[in-house]
This record gives C-alpha cells, structure tokens and sequence, in this order.
C-alpha cells in the first residue's frame, strides 16, 4: 500500500507540472502543448532536468538557470499540493478496495473523477488568482466530467438489474437527471446573486465565470454522492455556497485589511476594530453572565446590531463607488475549496470509504 502512495504521489507531482503550465499558458493565451517549456522571463527553452517536480526549484535555488531570473514559488507550490491530494484520494478510496474489496469500480472511478476534478479546481484557482481570469474550457470540463461520471454510473446500475432480467429505464435516467438539475440550479442560483448584486451596487460584483464554477461544482458533488431527492440536492449547493462565502471571508480579510492600510482608509479601520473588539467583549460578557439582566442584553444587542449595519454600510459604499481595492477579491478559489471539501469528506460522513 506504500508504495503505491508513494506511486500515486509521483504522479501527483508530475500532474501539478504540467497543472503550473496550464495556469500560465491560459493567462498568456498559449497553447498547452507548443512550444515546449521555457522560461517566462528569457524564453530560453528549458532541459529536461530543470523541469523535474519541487526537485529543480530546489536545485537551482529558486532562480532559472540561464538568466537567474527568481523563478515564481507557484511552481513548487502546485506541485506539491496536487501531489499531496492524489496521495489523499488514493488512501482514502485504494485503502477501501485493498481491506474491504467492496465495489472495486465504483471506488476506482469515483477516486478518478475526485483527482481529475480537483486537478480541475488547482487550474480554475490557479488563473483566477493570478488574472480574476476564468477559462470556459476548464469549467466546461468541470460540468462534463459530472454528467459523465453520473451516465456511467447510471449505466453499471441498469446493466445489474438487466442481468437478472429486470429492466427499469429510471436507473439508468435518474443520477444524470439528478446532475443536470443540480448544475442547472447552481448555475441560475449563482447568477440571480450576481446580477441582483450587480444591479444594487453598479458594479461588478462576481465574476462571469463564478456561475459556470459552480455548476461545475454541483454536477460533480452530485453526481458523486447522489441524491435521494431535489430537497436534499438544494440543501447541499446551499451548504457549499455558504462554506464558500466563508471560505472568501476568512482568507480575503487580511488582504481587504491590507488595502485598507495602503488606501488609508482610516474611518473604516475604525469602524471595524471597534466591532471586533465590541463583538468579543459582547460575546465575553455573555458567558461570564453579565448581560442575564434583560435590559442589558438588549441594549448590549442593539449597539451590536447597529455597529454590524454601520460596518455593511461602509463596506458596501466602498464597493459602490470603487474606493476600496481590497474588496476585489476572487470567489472562484473559495467554490472551488469548497468542492474539494466535498470531495473529502462527503465519503467519510456517508460511509463510503
């Protein structure tokens, strides 16, 4: 089993070179093939040896090695972590099959479609970043894969009753059924948001591509893990919808406080140290008992309103009229984070693996 892992891991690292040159080539608009690999700084043509995974970074400390140029840590960075993640699905689904034997190509497929999806997130992610850019193709990719993965397993669940001389058409019909209406709700979800919150604050609010993402994302959670009614279906997108608004809170906060600092922004500063530290003191009075009194919990609770509707207030109108750099924050990273989780622990929770 070790060697296999350590197998898969070398694969993983291999894929996120090749991943590294799908980012840069989709944000120069290159092909992925022609020409070969070269730096992005002299456009020398590159060895065979300088593009060995994490291992030619290392060797060359970081610099190219014909005008030594500081090679970006994206590189090492991409390699590694698609490395770590076949690594993780591979223990996850292989250790099933190896101690368990059950459902052989099921578990092999479904550990497939996870890494060649978040294969899909890294690229999604990756361009995003770099460009808020988000290519069709890759999202478009994101959506076939589901409804691929979602007619193959409705085929092997109609081909094993037809072997006993049952045929029922609804097993071959309902997960792609399933899948297109999960992709279909995530896509007008996503897009009712984006065009009402464009319309209320003039201005581009997400981007185009969230939408295809997330579709992408849902057609491949869905077709996965399956559903045992629409209920359950949009309970789930809007599950991972909010993880992924969270997701971008946490991690864009430094970053919006960042730009803050640099724009001296210092009345929001303000605004939001006083509900933080208002926030922990509210929460901490609460626990110690102070607030049992009923007219001090509702005076405590409505300064703590107010100071929240003040603090939307003025981070909305920074949106509005474009003040406030570090709002503009991709949420293309955050669905998809929030479908890799999905991927990991949607079989641990249902019992899959």
């Amino acid at each position: 089993m070790i060697c296999i892992l350590a197998f898969i891991f070398i694969i993983g690292l291999v894929v996120g070179s090749f991943l590294n040159v799908v980012i840069l080539r989709t944000v120069s608009n290159e092909s992925i093939v022609f020409p070969g690999s070269k730096c992005p700084k002299c456009q020398t043509s590159l060895k065979w040896y300088h593009n060995i995974p994490v291992l030619s970074y290392i060797f060359l400390k970081g610099k190219c090695a014909f005008c030594k140029e500081k090679i970006s840590i994206q590189y090492p960075i991409v390699e590694l972590l698609t490395g770590l993640v076949y690594t993780g699905f591979g223990y996850l689904y292989l250790n099933t099959i190896f101690y368990t034997n059950e459902s052989t190509p099921i578990l092999t497929l479904m550990f497939l479609v996870s890494i060649i999806a978040t294969s899909l997130f890294i690229v999604i992610s990756g361009t995003d970043f770099k460009e808020m850019l988000v290519s069709d193709k890759h999202t478009y990719s994101l959506i076939a894969l589901g409804l691929i993965y979602s007619i193959i397993i409705g085929s092997f669940a109609f081909y094993g009753d037809y072997k006993f001389g049952i045929i029922s058409w609804k097993l071959l019909f309902t997960p792609v059924l399933y899948t297109v209406c999960s992709i279909v709700a995530a896509f007008i979800f996503t897009e009712v948001i984006r065009r009402t919150g464009n319309f209320v604050m003039k201005t581009e609010t997400f981007g185009d591509g969230d939408s295809y993402i997330f579709a992408g994302v849902a057609g491949i959670v869905t077709s996965l893990f399956g559903a045992s009614d629409f209920g359950y279906i949009f309970a789930m997108l809007l599950i991972l919808f909010v993880l992924s608004i969270i997701l971008t809170i946490i991690f864009a906060f430094p970053l919006y406080l960042k730009g803050l600092f640099e724009e001296k922004k210092w009345r929001l500063i303000c605004i939001i140290s006083t509900f933080i530290i208002y926030c922990a003191g509210y929460f901490y009075a609460t626990g110690a008992g102070w607030l049992e009194n009923i007219y001090h919990l509702w005076s405590g609770t409505i300064i703590l309103v107010a100071l929240g509707i003040l603090l939307c207030f003025e981070i909305l109108k920074g949106i509005k009229n474009k003040t406030n750099t570090g709002t503009q924050i991709p949420f293309g990273p955050a669905l998809c984070a929030s479908g890799f989780l999905a991927l990991v622990l949607l079989p641990i929770l249902l019992g899959i693996v």
